[in-house]
């Protein structure tokens, strides 16, 4: 929505490296080369969304800076955002805003928890977000922008500078942009947010606490039953941080490639199945703890029946579909633990035809 902006103004050189330079002495950037939020620029990013730009998304922590909208188009510029992938940025910030997602602890921690954005419905494609080949990593400027933007609001809105405010004792990767889409269209159940309560054609964007991405690999698995044992037994590993906090907290996420996910639908399996398996057999014996670590277990009531589960219910394991074709691989965002994961929905403001999400590479001979 267009209004007068409020941000102060900084006059430099005309030139990309003369803002550059400027925004690292401010402690603006994350490392990387930023665009510099010329007033047009930060029009344009506003002309996208219906809130103005005083209006207040969001109160962002630790520093409980009030994200306006034109403090996230700012931002926005910055992160090398089209003003068309405006509103899902808008929407992600409003996500992990939510009390439930718990931003304090995210931004405060000494975990490497970040959050991960996945889209659902007809934005992936109006807008080219990857959900197939590559769409974790360096494929595709949606992806790359839109978890960049929200990384950039978290650090100058809400305050979380390495080292000053935000503890990370690693950090990772995916603290500079974790965004990618579910590949609806290869999955033989229904999207996440269908699953979620919305419509089909809702456009929908999840955040998910994630400590980083463990890859699975399996050749072997030849049914459903096997697949499943191979994930949940992939999961359950001791150092995982969700074994530090209470079951009944915290969400495993598992993005399945297409392949798995035939694999695992062909015998049956609803989305219902794989989650009550994957439950109980991510419930792990006590003795693969060290013997000094099973009163301290026993004291925080994390044992049951000479186990530790890894949830209080099924439903903490989210499962969705993405990455390429003819792969043998599954992802798991290990869980943070403290957190649990927000879906918001938004709107595009007109008929975008920027890009098409997931279809299948074009192939050249001989590369």
């Amino acid at each position: 929505m267009r209004g007068t902006l409020l941000s102060e103004v900084h006059i430099v050189a005309a030139d990309a490296e003369a803002f550059f330079e400027l925004a690292e002495r401010q402690g603006w950037g994350d490392g990387l080369p930023l665009i510099p939020p010329t007033a047009e620029r930060v029009q344009a990013m506003l002309d996208f969304v219906v809130e103005a730009p005083e209006a207040i998304v969001g109160v962002v922590e630790p520093q409980r800076g009030e994200a306006t909208a034109e403090k996230i188009a700012i931002n926005a510029v910055m992160a090398g955002c089209s003003p068309e992938s405006f509103p899902v940025v808008i929407a992600a910030v409003r996500a992990v805003c939510d009390p439930r997602f718990n931003l304090y602890a995210l931004n405060t921690t000494t975990c490497c928890a970040t959050p991960a954005l996945m889209i659902n419905g007809p934005a992936r494609h109006a807008l080219g977000i990857e959900c197939g080949y590559s769409c974790l990593g360096h494929n595709g400027r949606a992806n790359a922008t839109i978890g960049r933007a929200l990384r950039l609001v978290m650090r100058n809105v809400g305050g979380a500078i390495p080292g000053a405010v935000s503890k990370s004792t690693f950090g990772q990767p995916g603290r500079m942009s974790l965004c990618f889409g579910e590949w609806e269209e290869k999955s033989p159940w229904n999207p996440f947010h269908v699953r979620r309560g919305f419509e089909r054609d809702d456009n929908v964007v999840t955040v998910h606490c994630a400590t980083g991405t463990q890859d699975i690999a399996d050749v072997w698995a030849e049914t459903g039953e096997e697949m499943i044992w191979v994930l949940a037994h992939s999961i359950d590993w001791i150092g995982n941080n969700k074994v530090l906090v209470p079951q009944k907290d915290g969400e495993m996420l598992l993005l399945l490639c297409p392949d798995f996910a035939y694999k695992i639908a062909r015998d049956g399996l609803a989305i219902a199945d794989v989650q009550r398996m994957l439950y109980e057999q991510t419930r792990t014996p006590i003795e693969r703890w060290h013997r000094n670590h099973w009163p301290k277990l026993e004291m925080r009531g994390y044992v049951e029946d000479g186990t530790v589960p890894l949830c209080e219910q099924p439903e903490q394991f989210l499962i969705a579909v993405a990455g390429g074709e003819g792969g043998h691989h599954a992802i798991s965002f290990c869980s943070f633990g403290l957190t649990m994961s927000v879906s918001q929905k938004f709107s595009l403001t007109s008929d975008i035809t920027e890009g098409e999400s997931c279809p299948l590479p074009e192939r050249t001979p001989g590369i």
